[in-house]
């Protein structure tokens, strides 16, 4: 019985202990955010056009006027669109005090399916609800489930999370992220302070653990190896270049226009 015990407290241990990890919503500090639209190229290798998005941070909206807005879109572009035709828009509504996430949605759709996403964060964890509908049978299959933990973003709430920390050399920032149907940790390590395609930025390692949302054990996630990030050392601190190496090779995505909203 006691070594029945050991055994199930060890394994609680190693499951659980991410939780105790991630940084909470109110770490850091919330500095005001100018709003910034943001376009980005999406290569191979940083040779081939594979695609193109545009991030909006901090749009205004007289609908939401306690909301924190972002918007991302877009669409692959060039011999990727022909091997995998494939647009998005992403949503993000968070707290205009702190960027605390609230809802998320998104749509996303590709040669054989329409997946339409709405996750709402809440004390209790997100409560995540999906459905995809088949372009040939038209058949819609929804998918619904609660994930819980003390603090859990989207993906564009996440980059807000990042820019909010000291970020000094060394440090490390985890957090838990749930865009679609499973939940991810994030860890970011600050490597240094470099100028990067002609900005002043910092240099982010960054890896990703998925998490299986039944028992909470971090597992491998084989689709990407690596990635690393540079985001502006200023008071901004948006994404200049990130560079992820998956199954297919060298995916970058590299801004390529900043205007201010």
């Amino acid at each position: 019985m006691i070594q029945l015990l050991t055994v199930l407290l060890l394994t609680s241990a190693v499951h659980g202990g991410w939780r105790t990890e991630i940084a909470r919503y109110s770490a850091g500090k919330s500095s005001t955010f100018t709003p910034e639209q943001l376009e980005y190229k999406m290569s191979w290798n940083g040779a081939i056009r594979s695609g193109k998005i545009t991030i909006e941070f901090g749009q205004k909206d007289k609908r939401y006027p306690n909301v924190f807005l972002s918007h991302a879109y877009g669409r692959s572009t060039g011999p990727a669109f022909v091997i995998f035709p494939y647009t998005f828009t992403f949503t993000s509504f968070a707290k205009l005090s702190d960027h605390r996430p609230l809802v998320f949605v998104a749509t996303e759709k590709d040669n054989k399916e329409v997946v339409d996403t709405r996750n709402s964060y809440k004390s209790s964890g997100v409560h995540y609800n999906a459905t995809t509908t088949l372009h040939a049978s038209k058949t819609v299959i929804s998918h619904s489930h609660l994930f819980t933990a003390k603090a859990i973003h989207d993906p564009l709430s996440a980059i807000l999370a990042i820019r909010k920390q000291p970020l000094y050399k060394g440090s490390v920032i985890q957090l838990c992220c749930h865009p679609f149907a499973s939940p991810y940790l994030i860890k970011v390590t600050v490597l240094e302070r470099a100028k990067h395609l002609g900005y002043d930025c910092i240099k982010l390692d960054v890896k990703i653990q998925k998490i299986d949302k039944k028992t909470g054990k971090l597992l491998v996630y084989k689709k990407l190896k690596k990635a690393t990030m540079w985001i502006t050392d200023d008071g901004q601190r948006i994404p200049v270049e990130l560079r992820s190496k998956v199954l297919i090779g060298d995916v970058r995505a590299t801004l390529t226009k900043r205007s201010p909203l």
